[in-house]
């Protein structure tokens, strides 16, 4: 767990509840006290992907933090699940406290793995006509 407990407040999400939605701006980051979560990309689309599931010990919704960006997929309890949350005021004080040089490395590591995501998506949504048969 991180550190001084006291800027947390706990919260429990019952199973099929939305904790960050696709495309929202962040208020906050989650982490997981007990239960499961999936991560969804395109979770109302024509083509929704599971990208992820996290459990106990994982942290949800920090990357819209680090970025100021929505929320790049969207997280669903899968079963009912209690997580402590750390409000956006309280993550950027952390974060600023960081060293400079460590900063600028984590924004950068997020903005790839958004990267990374977004690519990830697109290939999937692209027909392969190497896969393609004639059915008779």
């Amino acid at each position: 767990m991180i550190g001084n407990q006291e800027k947390f407040v706990r919260r429990t999400f019952p199973k099929d509840a939305v904790l960050v939605e696709e495309g929202e701006q962040g208020d906050a980051a989650y982490i997981i006290v007990s239960g499961k979560v999936e991560i969804r990309k395109g979770r109302v689309g024509r083509n929704p992907q599971t990208l992820a599931t996290r459990t106990r010990g994982d942290v949800i919704g920090e990357m819209a933090l680090f970025d100021a960006k929505p929320h790049m997929a969207s997280a669903v309890a899968v079963e009912e699940t209690v997580v402590n949350s750390m409000p956006r005021d309280e993550f950027n004080r952390r974060l600023e406290a960081m060293d400079p040089a460590m900063r600028g490395i984590m924004k950068l590591m997020v903005a790839r793995v958004r990267e990374m995501a977004d690519d990830l998506i697109k290939r999937k949504d692209e027909v392969n006509w190497a896969d393609w048969r004639r059915k008779e």
